[in-house]
């Protein structure tokens, strides 16, 4: 199995929380990641949803998705077609939640990642590159993480496990 994939880089600048990512009010009031989607960034970065493609990877530089433990947020992502996070710290809930729904959540140094770069990430050997040239490094994630990617979420990943395994 190949955990490689590619992906433009979206920056988002300063400490973004849950609440930033998807405004607690749409989290009451939907529990379908589709009708919450158009909100994604909707006061922290009005019109940031316009532009996003499958596939986009969110980069900030800084703390990432501090706050409240709902999953919401991620779906939100993920329904806007984000495929990866990377920043250079995560609220811990929010790091977990993605890796359990299989959006990969990268911990590095995100200065060389500059807006609308294509980006070449590799998850087993923890490697960002662009152009050729690897642009930063990041912990491998543990098996048992990647495994989830593969399944599709944590889930997944355990109805399709043999019993006893």
């Amino acid at each position: 199995m190949t955990y490689t994939s590619t992906h433009r880089v979206r920056r988002v600048s300063g400490m973004v929380s849950t609440d930033d990512i998807i405004p607690a009010r749409y989290k009451h009031m939907h529990t379908d990641p589709a009708l919450l989607a158009p909100h994604l960034f909707e006061a922290y970065l009005p019109g940031f949803v316009d532009s996003v493609r499958p596939g986009d990877a969110v980069v900030s530089d800084s703390v990432f998705g501090i706050g409240s433990s709902r999953e919401q947020a991620v779906s939100t992502l993920m329904a806007n077609g984000i495929g990866l996070v990377i920043a250079p710290r995560f609220g811990r809930i929010l790091f977990r939640n993605c890796w359990n729904l299989a959006l990969p959540a990268i911990e590095t140094d995100t200065g060389r990642l500059s807006e609308g770069m294509t980006i070449s990430v590799d998850l087993e050997r923890g490697e960002i590159s662009s152009a050729g040239e690897m642009i930063a490094s990041f912990p491998k994630p543990p098996s048992f993480l990647l495994e989830m990617i593969t399944s599709g979420g944590l889930l997944q990943r355990i109805n399709t496990r043999p019993s006893g395994a």
